[in-house]
């Protein structure tokens, strides 16, 4: 008699042994927050020692060497308000007196519990402080009291 030849199989232990170590190296490899902001064009971010990981906002305000960007859309050249007299920004106001407006309509909506007044500043490294301070003073008039600064987390 003829003996039938057994056929290698696959065993599906070991590849599933595999995969499950390669999904766990991806998981502890890839961050689970990602980066929460986007740095504006043109924008070199001052570094920090802080380990705590920035809260999601829904306002973010930009100082490049060229223009000041409420979420990234340009508002006023940085040169007009280095140049001006007055401690208030009338595009920058104007705009965020907007923003204010749709922060307090998702209130009346129920999509915010409350007006909470908080905007995230992303400056420059090298802007002058007569320029942050204007547009600190505008963020303030308006009602965005819970200003916090964007930086660059050091590579240890």
């Amino acid at each position: 008699m003829k003996k039938k030849k057994k056929t290698a199989g696959l065993t599906i232990t070991s590849l599933m042994d595999m995969m499950t170590i390669i999904l766990v190296y991806l998981l502890k490899s890839f961050s689970a927050e990602g980066q929460l902001m986007t740095n504006a064009d043109n924008l070199v971010l001052p570094l920090s020692t802080s380990k705590e990981s920035p809260k999601e906002t829904h306002l973010m305000l930009a100082i490049t060497n060229e223009w000041v960007m409420v979420d990234n859309i340009p508002v006023a050249r940085t040169s007009q308000v280095r140049e001006k007299d007055d401690i208030s920004v009338t595009a920058v106001r104007d705009k965020l007196t907007l923003a204010m407006k749709q922060e307090e309509n998702m209130v009346k909506v129920g999509a915010l519990s409350q007006v909470k007044g908080e905007i995230v500043v992303q400056c420059d490294k090298n802007i002058d402080y007569d320029v942050i301070y204007k547009i600190m003073a505008t963020c303030g008039e308006v009602g965005y009291n819970a200003i916090k600064f964007a930086v660059m987390g050091r590579e240890e």
